[in-house]
């Protein structure tokens, strides 16, 4: 996904441009515009296309350029479900081996394919590093709880803040006062 090197290719049945002129010309619509989705993109530049519309291909194909150049900050769906390429890229990168030991509201996010808490949280504690995501911050106990996924165990009883981000701490410490019983 470097700059420096050629854009992926497009399929020439799709398209009537090549890869390196839709680079430029999404660039130069994310500057003029400041934002862009695929579909606004392709109903304003409709000449690059051999039919009306993107179709999933060649949304794709369009994304991969995006992603490729670099201009996937400036696109109104990034990480969007079943819209963005880097959704199901995001959803891949957390996995259980990673998420196991977190708070349990965290695993029970996961669980339930919440998976923006759950990037959120993997984030914030540095375990996940996703490309152009910008992470809010680790979700609360009190914004788990009030989303229903809040079933505190030994460990968030032995918390004394309202910090997801403290669960390492106190899982830590439990299990120390355990070996020293």
């Amino acid at each position: 996904m470097d700059g420096d090197t050629e854009p992926p290719k497009l399929n020439e049945d799709e398209w009537f441009s090549t890869s390196e002129t839709i680079a430029k010309e999404l660039q130069s619509f994310a500057d003029e515009f400041g934002s862009f989705t695929p579909h606004h993109f392709a109903q304003v530049n409709f000449h690059h296309l051999r039919r009306d519309g993107l179709i999933r291909t060649t949304r794709n194909e369009l994304c991969e350029i995006s992603i490729h150049i670099k201009t996937c900050p400036k696109c109104e769906l990034l990480y969007v479900a079943k819209n963005c390429l880097l959704w199901s890229r995001l959803y891949k990168m957390a996995t259980w081996d990673i998420v196991e030991r977190a708070p349990p509201c965290i695993r029970l996010a996961y669980a339930k394919k919440t998976i923006k808490t759950v990037t959120n949280y993997l984030a914030a504690v540095g375990l996940l590093a996703p490309p152009f995501y910008k992470s809010r911050s680790a979700p609360s106990c009190n914004s788990m709880r009030h989303w229903g996924y809040c079933h505190p165990n030994e460990y968030c009883r032995a918390m004394k803040t309202d910090s997801t981000f403290e669960y390492i701490e106190a899982r830590e410490h439990v299990k120390l006062s355990r070996t020293h019983s």
